[in-house]
């Protein structure tokens, strides 16, 4: 392949925006979105028009076999994705999979070992991580001057009620695999070791009448005897609080934004023997720090193809993600005794 990665998107709904901006805003010079595809005929052609996208389709399959595309993003309900990745793999299109990367744990390991023995790119798009903070926080607890990790703690709370009649009302897996799932694989991304199991609790918001959990909370068993815990609320009527926080031995860094994809974050890092610091991550104009995490997520995966690389947000590195949270699900299930990761994964070893 030589030149820009052509992009093909399945499915244009409200993501798929975001990754045409961040594409456009960050991953120019890597990718061109050149087509869609959508069952919904007057919502395609209206994204499509928008966007200068030139080639439409109906369906997913037509657009793999077109020979237009190179990749593809698939950014379609949890529920749609082996009828999409089958013929991708089949025809040696690469994939860049939104979150959740898959409805199981079993599932995920499929998938990954499918495209690992097609020879295609399948990387899952946790845009998260590139808020800017986040590599920030990383890089502060992984210097050697930082000491062990003992702690993190990922917490978001907002008033996010889902509405019935869309899709999401009728997932069983709503919160956790909506939204917590940025959480926990932000926290097992920074963390410097694996994890293990985890304990978690989940709840509704009372008089809901949709079918999943509004609000999770794990506790998550890292190796070598970290702890981590992620609080996310749905439910929470007033002041939204959205922070991350690691304490090491020898400090302490944390951040916070006013809300999970906008306005301002800050950061305040201070280790034993140094200058406490305090950063400000500004947003210049609305929108950029999440183009920013898009655009990012999208450039990677595209380099990780011309080079002939594992991609930093590969299937195999999220199986750890899909296992943390499949792990909390069956956790929940069970009143919140303990799951190991390997349980969740029904046996599969996740590697880093």
């Amino acid at each position: 392949m030589t030149g820009r990665l052509r992009i093909g998107l399945v499915g244009t709904g409200w993501v798929a925006h975001q990754h045409v901006a961040g594409s456009r805003h960050v991953a120019a010079d890597d990718v061109e979105i050149v087509a869609a595809a959508d069952p919904r005929g007057d919502v395609l052609d209206d994204f499509a028009t928008r966007y200068d996208i030139p080639h439409r389709f109906r369906d997913a399959t037509t657009m793999i076999t077109s020979g237009t595309v190179d990749a593809i993003a698939l950014l379609t309900p949890p529920a749609v994705r082996a009828e999409v990745l089958e013929p991708a793999f089949a025809q040696g299109i690469h994939v860049l999979i939104e979150k959740p990367f898959a409805q199981s744990g079993a599932d995920a390991v499929t998938f990954t070992e499918a495209a690992e023995a097609a020879h295609v790119t399948l990387a899952v798009s946790q845009n998260f991580r590139w808020f800017p903070e986040y590599p920030w926080v990383r890089a502060q607890v992984r210097r050697p001057e930082a000491g062990d990790v003992t702690f993190l703690e990922a917490r978001t709370f907002q008033d996010r009620p889902q509405a019935g009649g869309v899709w999401r009302a009728e997932e069983t897996k709503l919160e956790m695999a909506i939204f917590s799932v940025h959480l926990i694989d932000r926290l097992r991304w920074i963390a410097p070791t694996e994890p293990v199991g985890v304990r978690a609790l989940t709840r509704r918001r009372r008089g809901s009448t949709v079918r999943g959990e509004q609000w999770a909370s794990l506790l998550v068993d890292f190796a070598g005897g970290g702890v981590g815990v992620v609080t996310s609320s749905w439910t929470s009527r007033r002041l939204p609080t959205n922070t991350f926080r690691v304490d090491t031995t020898h400090g302490s860094v944390a951040v916070q934004r006013s809300a999970p994809m906008a306005g301002t974050a800050t950061g305040v890092a201070d280790f034993d023997g140094e200058t406490p610091q305090e950063v400000v991550f500004s947003e210049t104009r609305s929108g950029e720090h999440s183009a920013l995490s898009y655009g990012s997520s999208m450039r990677e995966f595209a380099r990780a193809i011309a080079e002939g690389r594992d991609p930093a947000h590969s299937a195999r590195d999220n199986l750890q993600t899909m296992g943390l949270m499949e792990a909390a699900y069956l956790s929940a299930a069970r009143n919140g005794s303990p799951v190991t990761i390997e349980e969740a994964l029904h046996g599969h070893v996740a590697l880093r």
